[in-house]
């Protein structure tokens, strides 16, 4: 009988290695073929060449960041045993004012009330700016649809929280008289009132339920039978924390305010105008993110800024005025290698000296939304509100490479915020306390957005009580 010698060194360290590289292999193939992003960062092979611009629209549209819904997650809000659902309350927002940023803290603070009350609600609406005093912010009220999708919100509540009644405003904005006296809710953010811990009245969730129905059974003209309607005063990033959620929550739950469908149409049209205009390569309609295309730059030097000081504002140290904003801009181009800067301002001219600036010194393009529309897309941007035009740039800078924001706009933090839950690359800076994460010059940084300047007013307010 033949006896089988063993396998040799070099066969069992062949076989070792094959044993080893193969599975990795599989996964690293698998990992190519199922994340689009990266494949998008090597082959992009899907872009504003490869499509025409209807089907680029389409995709662009059809893939925002926050896709796709998941109304099960908003559910988990509402469908908590410990709601006790009064839907003959119903709660109307009563002075949301401002523009994107403040107005979505604003209704996300109202809504969590409302679920956690059991109250129905009034489809929220918010004061207009006035055209020709842009500090001006009561100039009166316009409807949700001026900023958002109101089919997306009405369906989206209503998969998720069929026991609260979404009741669409009149031309007057009132479904009853309301009740005489107007509620003002308590901050619900424990983590910024920790004093409160212990006392009569604490910053929970918990006690701000208690004080709502206790508030409301002391009104006068208030009957259980009959329903009511109850003015509520607004309240900004005082509601709940939102890092204290489950992170589907927190994404499903800021997805259901989705801007309006022409001003998205709009910002698609800008993105593929952008793409052929630049010869950009790397930005695919299917992404919520294009990792090495432009940055997306919010330069808040228009004449409202000015006036309410924020342009010489010391907080900011050196990053408040137009020289200090488009410094800091200029510093993350050079240092991630983007020579396409996509600016978000209301002020024509500040764009233009912004754009001198960046060819004289880099040689990099500055371009904006009205630089990239002509015809009739242009004039459907020119119909738009102040507000709503900015809306576009929203949309746009969102899906930025690298995002460079100023501290004292909720605009731009709101994007960092929403782009740090969906495609950020350190999500742990949102999970520790503000003061971990600053810098002396700089109010957010976590890879792929960062905020200039300081205002910690608005920083321990915004990391854990704003909305993706």
């Amino acid at each position: 009988m033949a006896i089988l010698s063993s396998p040799g060194p070099k066969i069992q360290l062949i076989a070792g290695v094959l044993l080893t590289t193969i599975p990795l292999w599989l996964l690293a193939w698998h990992f190519r073929v199922r994340n689009p992003l990266f494949v998008s960062r090597h082959i992009p092979i899907h872009n504003a060449w490869t499509v025409d611009r209807e089907m680029f629209m389409h995709e662009w549209m059809g893939n925002q960041i926050g896709n796709p819904p998941n109304s099960s997650s908003v559910a988990l809000l509402c469908g908590k045993a410990d709601i006790k659902w009064q839907p003959n309350v119903v709660l109307d927002l009563d002075d949301a004012n401002g523009g994107i940023g403040n107005v979505r803290g604003n209704i996300f603070d109202f809504l969590g009330l409302a679920i956690l009350t059991g109250s129905s609600i009034m489809l929220p609406s918010f004061q207009s700016r006035s055209a020709e005093d842009l500090s001006a912010l009561w100039n009166g009220k316009i409807p949700f649809d001026t900023f958002f999708d109101t089919e997306h919100f009405v369906s989206t509540f209503a998969s998720a929280c069929p026991k609260m009644d979404i009741y669409q405003p009149s031309t007057d904005h009132s479904l009853l008289p309301p009740l005489h006296n107007r509620y003002s809710m308590p901050s619900m953010r424990q983590d910024l009132h920790p004093e409160s811990l212990g006392t009569e009245n604490p910053n929970t969730p918990e006690a701000a339920v208690e004080n709502f129905s206790h508030w409301l059974k002391a009104q006068p003209d208030y009957d259980a039978q009959k329903t009511s309607l109850v003015s509520v005063g607004r309240t900004l990033w005082e509601g709940l924390d939102t890092r204290a959620l489950p992170s589907a929550v927190r994404r499903d739950f800021g997805n259901s305010l989705r801007l309006v469908p022409e001003v998205r149409r709009l910002a698609a049209i800008v993105t593929y105008n952008l793409a052929r205009q630049y010869h950009i390569h790397t930005i695919d309609p299917r992404l919520p993110y294009y990792p090495s295309a432009f940055l997306g730059a919010h330069l808040r030097t228009e004449i409202d800024a000015k006036n309410a000081g924020w342009l010489n504002d010391e907080g900011a140290a050196a990053h408040a005025n137009f020289t200090g904003q488009t410094d800091a801009y200029l510093s993350q181009a050079v240092e991630r290698g983007l020579n396409v800067i996509y600016v978000a301002s209301g002020n024509s001219s500040e764009i233009s000296h912004f754009a001198q600036k960046a060819w004289s010194r880099h040689n990099f393009n500055v371009t904006s939304k009205a630089s990239l529309l002509s015809d009739s897309d242009l004039e459907a941007l020119n119909n738009l509100t102040w507000d709503q035009q900015g809306l576009v740039d929203y949309e746009v800078l969102r899906r930025s490479s690298y995002l460079a924001g100023f501290a004292r706009s909720s605009f731009a933090f709101n994007i960092a915020i929403t782009r740090n839950e969906f495609v950020g690359v350190n999500q742990e800076v949102l999970r520790r306390r503000p003061g971990d994460v600053r810098k002396e010059d700089v109010a957010f940084d976590d890879g792929i957005s960062k905020i200039w300047g300081r205002f910690v007013w608005q920083e321990e307010r915004m990391l854990r009580g704003a909305w993706p």
